[in-house]
């Protein structure tokens, strides 16, 4: 199985302006290394959850054979389950076998194929996050961006154990 970012965030979590108050900075000189800090604060707890925070798209693609013991794929019966990294799930634009459609249903975060394509490497593009704003992102989330932001900018001790219920499987 492999994963990739197709389209990263168009924005970030938390704006500059947020920041610089969370900080205590007041000057303007800062801008551009703070924006670079809001990117790795995001991209810290995305890794560290293994959530899509802002709306993004993800490709992953599976080659068979697959493996018998996964917390992503899993056969039951006559449907092949695949459940999709970095939630929560917002839309499955297409899955496809080859340059061929193949057709789905989706349950909260997976993706429910037929099992007559479980021999068949499969391609999925979806998009993830909570949301295009920041607005749809849970409060504690957006926290812990602010948090490691500080720990960016001063090394200020960021304490994320709050985010344990925010973490999900990781591919590996």
């Amino acid at each position: 199985m492999q994963l990739f970012l197709k389209i990263p965030p168009l924005r970030e979590p938390i704006t500059i302006e947020e920041t610089k108050l969370y900080l205590r900075i007041n000057s303007d000189q800062e801008n551009d290394f703070l924006n670079t800090l809001i990117r790795a604060a995001r991209r810290h707890i995305e890794t560290v959850t293994g959530r899509s925070l802002i709306r993004q798209q993800w490709l992953m693609t599976i080659k068979p054979p697959y493996p018998l013991c996964s917390p992503l794929v899993k056969r039951e019966g006559k449907l092949l389950e695949v459940t999709l990294p970095q939630p929560p799930l917002l839309e499955v634009e297409v899955v496809t076998t080859g340059d061929i459609g193949v057709p789905y249903t989706v349950e909260d975060n997976r993706v429910l194929l037929s099992s007559n394509v479980c021999e068949k490497e499969l391609t999925l593009v979806y998009w993830a996050g909570y949301g295009e704003t920041a607005d749809a992102l849970p409060p504690d989330l957006k926290m812990a961006v602010l948090m490691m932001a500080r720990f960016f900018y001063d090394h200020q001790k960021a304490d994320l154990s709050f985010l344990r219920p925010y973490k999900t499987h990781h591919l590996r």
